[in-house]
Order: C-alpha cells, then sequence, then structure tokens
C-alpha cells in the first residue's frame, strides 16, 4: 500500500452515492463566489426584531442559553449571532495541560495518522499534506504525524480555540476555491478540503509543532483570526504568509480564542509525530464539542 493510499485507524468510508456525485459536478458550474457573497451580505442584514437570527435559532435548533448575549435583541445581524461568544466557562478544556483540546464544536469526520505527508482518505483519491498547507516545508515536520479533521455544522458554536499551548511561527493565507465541505461532498471529493480557501495557524509548542486549518467553503464570508493579520476578500487572492521569529510570535494558551468563521466550514488539526496521541475512544462521526479531550501530550523523550 503507498503513502497516498495510506489507512490508518480512520471508519471505513462510505461510497460516495449518486447524489454527493452530482453535487460536486455541480459545484463546478455554479457561481460559487457570487453566492457566498450574496450569503455574506444576506448575514449582515440588520432586520427588524432579529428576524433571520430567530429563524436560524428556530431552525437549526441553536442552544440559546449559551449565547453570551440575549438572543436575539444582542445581536444587530446573522452575522454577529454565527460568531456569538458564550458564556463564560462553557467551553472549559478537559483533563489539564497534557490533553489535547478538540479545538471546535461540530462533526468528527477523520481522525488519524498520516502515512509519509499523505492523508489517510478514501484509497486513490486523498491529498497531501503538503498540498493543504501549500508547499513542502510547511509539510515536513508532519510527515508520519497526526490529523483530525472536524465540520462545524450551522447549529454548532463557531468560534476556533487552541487546542495545546504554544507560540505562533506562521499565518498563511491560501486562496482557492469555496465549494461546500458537507462530509458528503468531501467522501466524494476529499481534495476539496486542500484546494479551497484557507488559513493556516502554525505554532510551536517547545516538544513539537501543530497546525489549526481553517478551511473555507460555500458561504463562508471570510475567516477572521485573534491577530492583527487580514485575511478576508480585501487581500489580494495570492498566497501570502506572515511568520514571526523568536519573542515576535504570540504565546497563545490551551483553550484560548484562535480564530472562527463568519458561516461554517471545517477545521484541520494536523500535529507532528512525536506530539501527541489520539484517545483510542475517538472515533470518525462523532460528535465532539470544544474543549473536550481528542487526546494526550507524548511525554518528552530524555
Amino acid at each position: 500500500m503507498s503513502a497516498r493510499q495510506g489507512y490508518n485507524r480512520t471508519s471505513r468510508l462510505r461510497r460516495p452515492t449518486l447524489l454527493a456525485r452530482l453535487l460536486v459536478r455541480l459545484h463546478f458550474i455554479l457561481p460559487l463566489l457570487t453566492l457566498s457573497r450574496l450569503a455574506a451580505r444576506v448575514s449582515r442584514f440588520r432586520g427588524p426584531g432579529g428576524i433571520l437570527i430567530r429563524a436560524f435559532a428556530w431552525l437549526f435548533s441553536i442552544d440559546r442559553e449559551e449565547a453570551a448575549s440575549p438572543v436575539p435583541q444582542g445581536y444587530a445581524s446573522l452575522s454577529e449571532f454565527f460568531s456569538r461568544e458564550l458564556k463564560e466557562g462553557a467551553r472549559i478544556p478537559e483533563n489539564g495541560e497534557e490533553c489535547v483540546a478538540c479545538p471546535a464544536d461540530g462533526l468528527l469526520t477523520r481522525i488519524g495518522e498520516i502515512n509519509g505527508t499523505s492523508h489517510p482518505q478514501a484509497k486513490g483519491a486523498g491529498y497531501s499534506i503538503e498540498e493543504l498547507l501549500g508547499g513542502v516545508r510547511c509539510a515536513a515536520p508532519y510527515e508520519d504525524g497526526h490529523l483530525a479533521v472536524i465540520y462545524l455544522r450551522p447549529s454548532d458554536y463557531h468560534r476556533v480555540r487552541m487546542p495545546l499551548a504554544g507560540q505562533l511561527r506562521e499565518v498563511a493565507y491560501l486562496p482557492g476555491r469555496r465549494l461546500s465541505v458537507n462530509p458528503a461532498i468531501i467522501d466524494a471529493a476529499p481534495a476539496v478540503l486542500a484546494t479551497n480557501e484557507r488559513v493556516a495557524l502554525h505554532f510551536d509548542t517547545g516538544a513539537g509543532k501543530f497546525c489549526v486549518v481553517m478551511i473555507g467553503a460555500l458561504n463562508v464570508g471570510s475567516i477572521s483570526t485573534a491577530f492583527d493579520i487580514r485575511t478576508d476578500a480585501s487581500i489580494p487572492p495570492v498566497p501570502t504568509r506572515w511568520r514571526f521569529h523568536g519573542p515576535r510570535g504570540a504565546k497563545c494558551e490551551r483553550g484560548d480564542y484562535l480564530a472562527h468563521f463568519n458561516l461554517g466550514s471545517t477545521v484541520v488539526l494536523v500535529a507532528t509525530r512525536d506530539l501527541l496521541a489520539w484517545l483510542p475512544e475517538r472515533k470518525p462521526v462523532e460528535e465532539v464539542r470544544c474543549g473536550q479531550a481528542l487526546g494526550q501530550r507524548l511525554p518528552l523523550e530524555v
């Protein structure tokens, strides 16, 4: 079995349905950027009485009691509600500093190891970490490392938090398409995660490295980060990197706010081989919450 066909500790994928294959083809015909911009405008609409917010919360059965502000009167637009903060203590990371905390609420669609620099996706139809991160230099540390994919549904909390403490070393904006990242679409076309618009945030823990990749998608207006870096449509659609050497990189603690989507999408967590081990009870197609234990840091080799 070649590295690209590698498949380790992930559940067997369902064969893509005919509907999923048709949807993938349709994505290459529709004006997706125009649709995403239209969705962004609608999400910023400041309607009377929070009509859109009420409808959205009802349609997706969102827990209003968790929100830091009253719903809907505490939010001027659907976009503000979508990227809402939660009440203090709502997503405290589990089990001490050695716990690898889930960075987001959502559906855990993939969790496992990387064979070489290839993600263990469907046989012969996967994508490489080099493609995901935008280059050989960025991908090299993650050879034979670890990867988890979390799909954020419309009903989920859409702020992404630090899975481990670390120092920011690089932020990369990688332009691309805005195809849907619905799991049915990804089963039919896994490479979407490595070709969609995305922002990769690279961290160093001192014992290893990890990267949180924010994947853009259909109807995602933009990706906002905790750092003074623009990653929205106002910057040219070319790969752009910001590097932070020595003490210049921001030091972030486990559970700190990292970024959020302005409408939903997917988060990919990539880690170096010696940094962590996934908990054996974590399985694909499992609902997870931000702060929940995904794995455990490995002890430093002496």
